[in-house]
């Protein structure tokens, strides 16, 4: 599960919602690490460190994206 999620929040620089599931993938597979001693821990953690970032990257892309096409609706309402 903590490769999974690596392999999510790298897939996750292509396909935005990806970043969700590596979030998802890397808490469960941390869950699962702590209750069994399993190895993986920094794969996990690597995985929820990207989606995470990724995620916010996301957002601020989309409220910089809107930002700029409510200045230029604005623009354009008040030019004519």
């Amino acid at each position: 599960m903590a490769l999974v999620a690596f392999a999510l929040s790298v897939l996750g620089c292509l396909l935005a919602p990806a970043a969700l599931g590596a979030v998802v993938c890397g808490h469960i597979a941390r869950s699962q690490i702590r209750k069994t001693g399993e190895a993986g821990d920094s794969w996990a953690l690597a995985g929820l460190v990207l989606g995470y970032l990724l995620i916010a990257l996301s957002l601020a892309g989309l409220l910089i994206f809107g930002g700029m096409m409510m200045t230029m609706f604005g623009i354009m309402a008040f030019s004519s």
